[in-house]
């Protein structure tokens, strides 16, 4: 498929942190969507694990939430998995 220029510019432009943001967002959801696939589960019944609506769940699933450690803990609970590892000092 073929590149748009003015896509790819303002791509260049962003920030390598902003890049990390959404990188780190895309991780997030991966692992949520191996947790929930591994368990049988849809994004439908995490919305009822969570008592959320399922269109919440699926904003959150398109990578671009900006996921707080209360909601990642939440889900975490939830699921009775992981999310993130934090590597200890």
């Amino acid at each position: 498929m073929k590149r748009s220029s003015i896509i790819e510019a303002r791509r260049a432009k962003v920030s390598p942190e902003v890049r990390a943001k959404v990188n780190m967002s895309f991780m997030i959801v991966d692992r949520i969507h191996a947790i929930l696939e591994e368990r049988g589960l849809k994004q439908k019944d995490l919305a009822e694990m969570l008592g959320k609506k399922e269109s919440e769940i699926s904003k959150w699933m398109r990578g671009t939430h900006n996921f707080t450690i209360d909601t990642v803990s939440t889900i975490e609970s939830a699921l009775g998995q992981p999310i993130l590892q934090v590597v200890g000092a």
